[in-house]
């Protein structure tokens, strides 16, 4: 693989062009990880490609090696692996809150504590997740409670 970079003072919007002999998984993962820089990330519904916004993200979570994202009313599939998701959208106001899960801070509604240490998390659209204990710690600090 070779990566050229041109930078041009006159350049107005950054292009970028992908040349290959064919589209490959790793390809389109490349593209995936593009995308996500402008903010929306490709998912896949009932054999449909959708760009979701991350803004309208509620949580993502990795079940049997597959990554689902969800909205207030929809599920998506993703190509991308949770971590790779994980690098992109911390920055963006997600936190990880147990080994299968990211929750977008912004999209929770209360916390309510639960057993062994655990935080039960009601989303805005009503939908309950757990945080679980080894992440319950830092999850605390980032939202600024004991």
């Amino acid at each position: 693989m070779k990566i050229q970079i041109d930078v041009d003072p006159a350049y107005d919007d950054i292009h970028i062009k992908i040349e290959c002999g064919k589209l490959t998984p790793e390809i389109d993962r490349m593209i995936s990880l593009i995308r996500m820089l402008d903010m929306q990330i490709p998912a896949k519904k009932n054999g449909e490609t959708y760009l979701i916004d991350v803004a309208k993200l509620l949580y993502v979570e990795a079940v049997e090696r597959t990554t689902f994202l969800y909205t207030e009313d929809n599920v998506y599939e993703s190509d991308l692996k949770l971590y790779e998701l994980e690098q992109q959208l911390t920055e963006r106001g997600f936190l990880r809150i147990s080994k299968q899960t990211l929750v977008h801070l912004k999209k929770i509604k209360s916390l309510k504590a639960d057993l062994n240490r655990k935080i039960r998390v009601t989303l805005c659209n009503g939908e309950q997740i757990m945080v679980s204990r080894m992440y319950a710690d830092e999850f605390r600090k980032r939202i600024g409670i004991k």
